[in-house]
């Protein structure tokens, strides 16, 4: 199995992806190298994730203490909490399992925080070629309104 996280963090259009590794005990962690990519650089973030997603990830030993979640992409962000992220970002996940590929993308409940009642989901077949899928999850970026800078509205006056 393999999966891959993309972050859409709001404020400055950016694309965090954190390198994914199984632990032996079969748990999904985010690990070093951490890459951050503009959303406008469709290029070379699409190229990481098909590169990615035919790799496979890494497994590793099982960490002995908990690490906090996302404490990387704090650092890199200089932000001080993680729900102050979750409220600004949307989270896209490629899942490659046995049976099928699939992507995630959860967005924000009532609360602002990352809520399954607001997840959508879509399945490939397992065979399906890595590059369709990530050809859709660009789509899915790319559209997205955190994707782009709000533009500014034209105020006109009539002359009158």
């Amino acid at each position: 199995m393999t999966m891959i996280k993309v972050y859409l963090w709001g404020p400055k259009q950016r694309l965090i992806v954190p390198t994914m590794a199984e632990t032996e005990s079969g748990f999904f962690v985010e690990t070093d190298p951490l890459f951050v990519y503009e959303c406008h650089d469709i290029f070379h973030w699409k190229n990481h994730l098909i590169k990615s997603l035919d790799k496979g990830m890494k497994k590793i030993d099982t960490p002995d203490n908990a690490l906090e979640p996302g404490s990387a992409i704090l650092e890199k962000l200089e932000l001080n909490s993680w729900a102050e992220f979750e409220k600004q970002a949307t989270l896209f996940t490629i899942h490659r399992g046995p049976r099928y590929i699939s992507i995630y993308a959860t967005g924000p409940g009532d609360d602002g925080m990352w809520s399954h009642a607001a997840m959508s989901e879509r399945k490939f077949h397992t065979r399906a070629p890595v590059a369709i899928v990530v050809e859709a999850l660009v789509q899915d970026i790319i559209k997205h309104p955190k994707a782009s800078k709000p533009q500014p509205l034209l105020l006109t006056s009539s002359g009158g």
